[in-house]
């Protein structure tokens, strides 16, 4: 083996996730081209990668186009069922969601993102559903707990990637503005948040508590802004944070 053969066995390594990364964020299948394309590889690498997810499982091809394949979902089963905090989730969830009849929701820091890893509907559910597994981002509404606890060279390594900070109703923010919000969030332990992510949505979020004070894990309740005012939802937040320290024992 040379010297040089390690090197590129990792570079070709992180290029398959990428591959993968790319395939996840689509909702539909996507061809050779674009796959390149938003992967940053010539066409003949991107093939080859594909090649190889394809046989193992990882990618399905069908009529020229590939998309992700079942061995991803076996590979989130053993995420589910390994990590502590999601095996412990459901009953915590649902408890909270028959309390406060709002939607209950446990999301993952993955990098720069967060991930729906179970989800409980209330009894006023909101209109949209939030699927599992889905990435999203930590500037914005149950997010923000999570970037709250991030070390200084990680929030500073977020906040270059963003380009608008702003809420999706169109309020305006700075960073200025959003690091005034997180130092917020880390006094009082919790965030509440109106038409920030979703038109119509209100909620509150806490982040699961860990030792060193930097948390991977929050629980958010959530449900239609027109029927829970600010004040009720904050009346929720005793019980929410009874949920997050749970599972933080777990």
């Amino acid at each position: 083996m040379t010297a040089g053969q390690p090197q590129s066995s990792m570079r070709s390594v992180e290029r398959a996730f990428d591959v993968l990364e790319v395939l996840e964020r689509s909702d539909k299948p996507l061809r050779l081209s674009e796959i390149a394309r938003q992967a940053a590889l010539s066409p003949a690498t991107t093939l080859r990668l594909l090649g190889v997810l394809q046989r193992r499982g990882f990618v399905t091809a069908q009529q020229q186009s590939y998309h992700l394949g079942p061995a991803t979902l076996a590979a989130a089963h053993g995420y589910l069922v390994s990590d502590r905090v999601s095996r412990a989730a459901a009953p915590v969830l649902q408890e909270l969601a028959a309390t406060t009849g709002l939607t209950t929701t446990l999301h993952i820091r993955s990098g720069l993102e967060r991930i729906v890893i179970a989800r409980v509907d209330g009894s006023d559910p909101l209109r949209y559903q939030l699927p599992i597994g889905r990435r999203l981002p930590l500037h914005l509404g149950a997010g923000k707990v999570l970037a709250a606890t991030m070390p200084e060279e990680e929030l500073h390594t977020l906040l270059s990637t963003i380009g608008d900070l702003g809420t999706v109703a169109g309020t305006p923010v700075t960073e200025q503005d959003l690091r005034a919000e997180l130092a917020l969030i880390r006094d009082r332990g919790y965030h509440f948040s109106v038409n920030e992510r979703v038109i119509g949505s209100s909620g509150i979020s806490a982040p699961v508590p860990r030792p060193g004070g930097e948390s991977t894990a929050s629980v958010s309740v959530s449900g239609p802004a027109e029927r829970h005012s600010e004040s009720e939802m904050l009346a929720w937040v005793p019980e929410l944070l009874r949920a997050a320290a749970a599972l933080g024992h777990v």
